[in-house]
């Protein structure tokens, strides 16, 4: 009886990068590197030949073993690509990649795992490979200057603060910086030795204590910092400017006094993320390149050499078979990947339109309830107004959360804040988020609103025309839902150049969220007058 056999999809879960130092010995600490993977190797498929390690290309009948070396100008690299059956899991297998290059007296090392299913699951145990564990403990391995630890890392110190800020704002950094806030005996809610152990080389894991916390507040901000017990996922590419979003705060509320089995939940989570955000970085394919590159290299090298030195018809013929081959598998293995982004883009669009929809029918809720205390005469402002600058970010996410942000970069601004009234600031805000919101959902007349701002002596307009703005790089210009958008709005009270009676407030209307975002206040952005 014919059956059909589906094939399996691949998905590459995870890729790591670091390197060792082999100072004068770099040899000697070659041949440790490659014997230490040759005996996990070993342990996983049983006996290998001996010359696997002086053999330029090596592959198994059965292919779950397959060994390349490709010359370069300054050194070389041996790839070792090896697969095993999932034991729990029939008809998903993984193959782990593992390519070592010795350049100069430096050692590069790469890991890649792929999953291979045939029922198209890919919802696993996120952990890496022993193999990845032991280099990071028997090896020192380090990369963008930073050693990479199994254990996690305690923040006490000042000095402990200080490397933990220039850990989250290297510009190098490709991988997670997971804090955990703890109690003053480094307590925390999450098993944050086992994600250290189970995210070794692809995560940094640091414990912190409150006073340190505290100190990392005063440096980021509290918006971007973590205490009080929750955990916070500092991604690649940190800037002071970035969406609290983008970095992603677990609560304490949200995982104190829950089953324990939520908090292994909330712990998956951390792990997958810091999966994912491993094979999402700029120049993968070159910063750990593929088993299937590098034979793909090695083979159009050898046939360019035999090319080179009149070789017999035969040599040249069997080595353009195995460059085609070589091709080919490059070319199922961009396509296997070009599939995967377009599964997960598809995951990534599909969560978001979902949590969209939940927040649409939250904010519906809100408004109505809004609108019927309005009715009755009640006052919508929950808690006293803000006596100081410090305390408008946290009034304007109570009140108006929904409504009206401050980005990044207004909060900043807030910072060195020095407009004599507090008062008018936060009625500005509040214009903004309630009045001014009405105009831009077509829920009130433009002219009425201009009554309500008149009375108080504030003035609507464009803050400045587009292409004037671009003479000032970026000032008029923030960053947001990862685009560049313009702070075409503008309200002002007052004429004078003293910051301390000007008021400025830039902003612009987000149609897709139905959102006000404040750019930039109290004070004035450069323009030709100023």
């Amino acid at each position: 009886m014919l059956t059909n056999i589906q094939p399996a999809r691949s998905r590459l879960v995870l890729a790591s990068s670091g390197n060792i130092s082999g100072d004068a010995d770099a040899d000697q600490r070659l041949l440790a590197i490659k014997s230490s993977v040759i005996s996990y190797v070993t342990k996983k498929l049983g006996h290998l030949p001996s010359d696997i390690l002086t053999v330029d290309q090596y592959e198994s009948l059965d292919g779950t073993l397959s060994t390349e070396t490709l010359q370069v100008d300054s050194g070389s690299i041996w790839a070792i690509r090896f697969s095993e059956p999932d034991d729990q899991t029939p008809g998903r297998s993984w193959s782990l990649e593992i390519s070592i290059g010795k350049l100069n007296t430096e050692i590069l090392v790469g890991f890649r795992l792929n999953c291979f299913s045939r029922n198209y699951d890919f919802h696993f145990y996120n952990s890496v490979p022993r193999i990845i564990r032991s280099f990071v403990n028997e090896f020192y391995y380090k990369d963008y200057g930073y050693r990479l630890s199994s254990r996690p890392i305690n923040i006490q110190s000042d000095s402990d603060v200080e490397f933990l800020h220039k850990l989250i704002n290297n510009n190098k950094r490709w991988r997670n910086v997971v804090v955990v806030s703890c109690d003053d005996n480094f307590d925390s809610l999450v098993n944050y030795t086992g994600l250290a152990y189970r995210l070794s080389g692809i995560a940094h894991v640091i414990a912190i204590s409150p006073p340190a916390s505290f100190a990392l507040s005063s440096i980021i901000g509290k918006e971007l910092s973590v205490f009080d017990r929750g955990v916070r996922i500092y991604r690649p590419n940190f800037s002071e400017e970035d969406e609290l979003t983008r970095h992603p705060l677990i609560l304490r509320r949200l995982i104190d006094k829950v089953p324990i089995v939520t908090r292994k939940a909330f712990e998956e989570a951390i792990r997958r993320d810091c999966f994912r955000i491993s094979i999402e970085r700029d120049g993968l394919a070159q910063l750990v390149p593929s088993f299937v590159d590098i034979r793909l290299a090695s083979t159009k090298a050898r046939l360019n050499a035999l090319g080179r030195h009149n070789s017999t018809n035969s040599d040249l013929l069997n080595a353009e078979i195995e460059a085609r081959k070589a091709a080919e598998s490059q070319s199922e293995a961009a396509m296997s990947m070009a599939l995967q982004e377009e599964e997960l883009r598809k995951e990534i669009e599909s969560e978001r339109d979902n949590y969209r929809a939940q927040l649409y029918a939250i904010r519906n809720r809100v408004e109505v309830l809004e609108q019927r205390l309005s009715h009755a005469g009640e006052r919508l402002e929950t808690g006293k107004r803000p006596s100081s600058y410090d305390e408008i970010s946290p009034w304007v996410e109570e009140n108006f959360s929904g409504k009206l942000v401050l980005h990044p970069r207004a909060k900043k601004a807030l910072k060195s804040a020095v407009y004599e009234d507090i008062d008018v600031v936060c009625d500005t805000l509040s214009l903004l988020a309630n009045e001014y919101r009405k105009v831009c959902l077509g829920e009130m007349r433009k002219e009425e609103f201009e009554r309500i701002i008149s009375a108080k002596h504030l003035d609507m307009s464009g803050s400045i025309s587009e292409e004037r703005a671009k003479e000032f790089d970026e000032e008029y210009f923030v960053n947001w839902r990862s685009r560049k958008s313009f702070l075409h709005g503008h309200i002002q009270k007052g004429k004078s150049r003293d910051e301390r009676y000007c008021l400025r407030v830039y902003f612009f209307w987000e149609p897709e969220d139905s959102l006000i975002v404040i750019g930039w206040l109290p004070s004035h952005l450069t323009n030709r007058l100023t």
